[in-house]
């Protein structure tokens, strides 16, 4: 649909306009397909908007993960269309003197202006040595073999993003402090950031740390497992407990991700938070089967750690619809509208649906709930930073919640149909034909105090005056109507932003555990993570670890301008205060083998602390708290 300049103004100022009365609940490209579908009437579209029209017929799913809904995956180009064979072929490539072959082309090409049109292709004139070109390569290179290379590439270039080992003397770990985990190739720091998010959820850190594999028959201990699941989390049962228990602040996650078989992040213009949903997924899957095989196994009720399950409201009334489940939650991060934030974005993807339609909602809470921040769509306009919680509650979403959240609803869609009314209203008193009155009452009124001349006639000075005084009268009045409605307008959105915060709604909290971001570049240092660890917030990217404010992490506006920023949110249940300080029981085996591992990296340290005091180059000096907890590991 192609329109005016001034018609995509207009259209442009009426999708603000849409947006605005909406709250901000709508993106811009659904504000301008339902403008369109109603001819460009705002109130008609505002009216279509408030009963849940989205202008498409298909339904969205609220909790659509990739293992339910079809991937985005990039089309291969038409091929470029080819313009029929004419039986004519120009010779455009000889000397200038030939003025009869011009002569005879301008003559074809009158003769064939109304068919097919005329074929600009090789001459039949004999191969001129002088104008001998390299032929290029006739094979066509499937697109398939071609992103493959392109993949290839990216992954063998020097991008001098390279793994690098710290030098041993900055190997210590400072007490209290996180570790960093981290893969040899660039390609996977997206997948390690994933798995060192998971450590920082209390939940999934507690559950590993307290899993054992199956005691085969007649034995007394139980021996590491050699392939399937059980195997994937004896690897990670290893990585968390030296992400517990060891001394050196770098480890190396390429064994564990071995397993796991993420996919490379080998192009630039793939989003990493596509790559993580669909490895947060397979990691899920994969722990949410060892776990249930566990509680069967050990006669424990069933707990859903890391997959919820999901279906439609009116399950019960059509119990032949199947629940499904998912771990991650696909959330459009758009960037643009007031409410960009985590609720009012899981609102608006709930209210896309009309009220005689069914709606989703979970049915079974898991422990951990993960939000995947995708920017899929165009922005215009200014970008701004979307917001998550540090808390957030899962009830109105809940089964058991369906009716008082709906009901809660329905009176925010009339809250927002009377501040529909208010704006509509302030617009006919502001604007007129698309002019803005109160400009131009202002201006009139400037005209007749400093630029209308009575020229000394008694009479047209005091009709000037009456007409000023008259004028003024007009723009208070209609200013302090104004002002009233944003008054009301303010209350009323206060009210409808509050109103599914009762207490029946905020039973079921989920606190933030950690946050993954990318600034928009492409490489291993352009992924960074937030994670709290008993109670306090730390930043990791790549080797470095440096302590935070809650504030920096809920507003974190990295990557805005390149579209990119936090992509992916883990939240877990809330915990009792001091659950999470608790000693994690790690399975003896491994906890030996930190702990030789702890006192060869302290021999090593000494050992090059002795050396330097020989070299006289320099002293390496351990903080006595850490010297003396060595102490204690070597006890």
């Amino acid at each position: 649909m192609h329109l005016h300049r001034d018609d995509e103004a207009k259209e442009s100022n009426n999708i603000e306009l849409l947006i605005t009365l909406m709250d901000g609940s709508v993106d811009h490209e659904v504000a301008r397909r339902v403008l369109r579908k109603f001819d460009g009437d705002v109130e008609k579209a505002a009216s279509a908007m408030i009963e849940g029209d989205r202008g498409e017929d298909t339904q969205s799913s609220l909790w659509s993960s990739h293992s339910q809904m079809e991937i985005n995956q990039p089309r291969p180009l038409p091929p470029p269309a080819v313009r029929p064979n004419s039986p004519i072929n120009i010779d455009l490539t000889g000397d200038d003197d030939h003025n009869d072959e011009l002569s005879r082309a301008l003559k074809a090409s009158l003769e064939t202006a109304s068919q097919e049109g005329p074929m600009f292709g090789p001459s039949k004139r004999p191969a001129d040595a002088n104008w001998a070109m390299v032929p290029s390569n006739q094979n066509n290179v499937p697109a398939d073999d071609l992103d493959r290379a392109i993949q290839a590439s990216f992954e063998q270039a020097d991008t001098g993003d390279e793994y690098q080992p710290l030098p041993l003397d900055q190997q210590w770990r400072k007490e209290g402090w996180p570790v960093t985990l981290r893969p040899t190739k660039h390609t996977m720091v997206y997948a390690a950031l994933v798995l060192h998010a998971l450590f920082y959820v209390p939940q999934i850190r507690e559950r590993v740390a307290n899993w054992r594999p199956a005691l085969p028959e007649g034995a007394t201990e139980a021996e590491p497992p050699k392939n399937g699941p059980e195997l994937l989390m004896w690897k990670l049962v290893e990585t968390f407990t030296n992400m517990d228990l060891a001394k050196l602040v770098d480890l190396d996650a390429h064994e564990v991700l071995e397993g796991f078989k993420p996919e490379p992040w080998s192009n630039p213009a793939q989003p990493p938070g596509e790559l993580s949903q669909r490895f947060f997924e397979k990691v899920a899957g994969a722990l949410d089967k060892v776990f249930t095989h566990e509680f069967i196994r050990t006669g424990q009720a069933k707990q859903r750690i890391m997959q919820f399950q999901y279906g439609n409201s009116n399950f019960d009334d059509e119990p032949g619809e199947l629940l499904q489940d998912a771990s991650i939650v696909r959330v459009e991060a758009l960037g643009r509208s007031e409410t960009n934030d985590l609720i009012g974005r899981l609102s608006a993807q709930l209210s896309n649906d009309k009220d005689d339609v069914k709606r989703q909602v979970i049915f079974e809470p898991s422990e951990v709930i993960a939000f995947h921040l995708a920017r899929s769509g165009t922005v215009t306009g200014e970008r701004k930073p979307f917001k998550y919680p540090k808390h957030i509650y899962l009830d109105q979403f809940l089964k058991e919640n369906v009716e008082l959240a709906e009901s809660k609803r329905v009176q925010q869609r009339d809250l927002h149909t009377e501040i529909q009314k208010l704006m509509l209203h302030n617009k006919s008193l502001t604007h007129f034909n698309d002019k803005d009155t109160l400009t131009d009452l202002r201006s009139s009124i400037y005209y007749y105090e400093n630029v209308a001349d009575a020229k000394g006639d008694d009479e047209r000075a005091r009709v000037t005056q009456i007409m000023t005084n008259k004028l003024k009268s007009i723009l208070t009045q209609v200013e302090k109507e104004i002002e009233a409605s944003d008054i009301n307008i303010a209350k009323m959105r206060d009210q409808a932003t509050t109103l599914l915060d009762c207490p029946e709604l905020q039973r079921a909290r989920y606190d933030l555990r950690s946050v993954l971001v990318h600034d928009g570049l492409y490489g291993r240092k352009h992924l960074y993570s937030y994670v709290q660890d008993k109670g306090m917030w730390w930043r990791i990217e790549d080797t470095s670890i440096s302590q935070v404010s809650e504030e920096i992490v809920l507003g974190d506006s990295v990557g805005l301008h390149l579209g990119a920023g936090p992509y992916l949110l883990l939240y877990s249940r809330a915990l009792p205060e001091g659950a999470e300080l608790l000693d994690l029981q790690w399975p003896p085996p491994i906890k030996i083998d930190v702990e030789n591992h702890n006192r060869v990296l302290l021999e090593q340290l000494q050992c090059s602390e002795a050396e330097s005091h020989v070299n006289q180059e320099h002293v390496l000096t351990l903080p006595h708290e850490d010297r003396m907890e060595s102490m204690d590991v070597l006890c």
